[in-house]
């Protein structure tokens, strides 16, 4: 435990100490919420795992095909690792682990962005796509994954409610991880694939957006539009999972 903290303290050591400050009164509020929380419901710990293995696994991947498309420096920086203190950003577990803990329907969060140079990449634009949409496809291999251990392993899935509720969650939670960074929004990784599909014009566009991406995002969440516009596809891809495991 020593070692974890003095990995995170070293990882973010760039910080101001007034974010720091901000940081740690969140998350001592997270952290008497959530013990709270586990005496009533210790399956939330499940939750936020699985949550964080996703969200990692999503980032890991854009830095492996970033790696093999040419360009090393998430290599270089340490970041073509499962180890969780390479990934994690102190807002983007925060938030997620807060909307938990509140029981919100809809939960977002992000690890550390790979970092990427672009001037690497071997195939220009093409390269640009592949790596930009490389974590979406890793979440929704898993919750395909989830969706063929049901199918396949239903003994399995039905053998207690942790792991049910494990699966279940698996699922839901890269479906939505998906969906939401597939919104052509940056920073999200839908801005970046449509820069790499557009024209000039849609690449000024993308680019002038990326200043006011966060606030749109933020806007369309607080306005609730953000799940209307993602609730639909989940529900259709949803539909989808339980036509394969329906089938026999």
């Amino acid at each position: 435990m020593k070692e974890f903290f003095e990995n995170f303290k070293y990882v973010n050591r760039d910080m101001p100490k007034s974010t720091k400050v901000i940081y740690g009164g969140l998350a001592g509020l997270m952290l008497i919420f959530l013990i709270g929380r586990l005496i009533k419901t210790p399956t939330i710990l499940i939750m936020i795992g699985v949550l964080m293995i996703s969200i990692i696994l999503h980032e890991l991947a854009h830095g492996v095909v970033a790696y093999l498309n040419g360009d090393s420096t998430a290599k270089l920086m340490g970041r073509l690792t499962l180890n969780p203190i390479k990934h994690i950003d102190p807002l983007g577990m925060l938030l997620p682990i807060g909307l938990i803990l509140m029981g919100s329907s809809f939960v977002i969060g992000w690890a550390k962005p790979v970092p990427v140079n672009y001037r690497n990449f071997k195939k220009g634009e093409l390269s640009v796509f592949m790596v930009s949409i490389a974590g979406v496809v890793v979440n929704f291999s898993l919750a395909f994954l989830g969706a063929t251990i049901i199918k396949f392993f239903p003994a399995l899935y039905m053998s207690n409610d942790i792991v049910h509720m494990a699966i279940g969650y698996l699922i839901r939670i890269n479906l939505i991880l998906g969906i939401f960074n597939l919104l052509p929004i940056p920073p999200l990784d839908g801005s970046k694939i449509l820069w790499s599909l557009g024209g000039e014009w849609i690449k000024d566009l993308v680019e002038n957006l990326d200043r006011y991406g966060f606030f749109i995002i933020i806007a369309l969440s607080y306005l609730g539009i953000l799940w209307k516009i993602i609730d639909p596809v989940f529900s259709f891809l949803v539909n989808l999972l339980n036509l394969y495991i329906s089938q026999g």
